[in-house]
């Protein structure tokens, strides 16, 4: 690998750990540099400046799947938590936008990429805005009552249980009258 692109792909890795994980402005590129192993100069060689290499960190990030309907919606979003890796240094998006979206930088920018990204898709497979809203907020309540707040009542993830669980929401949500 070029020696320059594996510098870029270090900065991108340690900033989307490190920018997801701890927020935007709780980060400084000093910390981010000396996590890739390379000189806080490369940063603005490579992004421009610290906002620039956040804003790398959301490319493709709310990439999501075309779904068919809401029973595909459901089975995919249900296979991307059961498959997702737990424990590792990857933050996910949810965590991502637990501690960025409400950011004074870079919250505005957060929150039009998953309205770009995911809401809008929601939207157009689910017929309106309160349902994809609905949806979304199951997503995020999940994550956090799952990850963040460890409760007692989530079942294992990767059990039927952890499945029957979420699914149960998700499809609550997407009961929800259409407007």
């Amino acid at each position: 690998m070029n020696k320059a692109i594996a510098t870029r792909e270090k900065l991108l890795t340690e900033g989307r750990r490190l920018l997801w994980s701890h927020g935007y402005s709780n980060v400084s590129l000093r910390e981010i540099a000396h996590a890739a192993g390379v000189d806080v100069a490369l940063v603005s060689r490579y992004f421009g400046s610290k906002l620039g290499l956040f804003k790398a960190t959301l490319e493709g990030a709310f990439d999501t799947p075309d779904f068919a309907d809401e029973n595909d919606l459901v089975e995919t979003v249900l296979r991307m938590f059961v498959e997702a890796p737990r424990g590792g240094d990857t933050p996910s998006v949810l965590l991502l936008i637990q501690t960025n979206a409400n950011d004074p930088d870079v919250g505005a920018l957060v929150r039009m990429a998953q309205s770009d990204g995911m809401q809008e898709k929601l939207e157009a497979l689910l017929g309106d805005s309160a349902r994809a809203a609905l949806f979304m907020s199951v997503l995020l309540g999940f994550g956090v009552a799952e990850k963040t707040l460890k409760l007692k009542g989530i079942a294992d993830p990767g059990s039927a249980a952890f499945e029957a669980q979420l699914r149960h929401l998700m499809t609550s949500a997407l009961s929800f009258p259409s407007a």
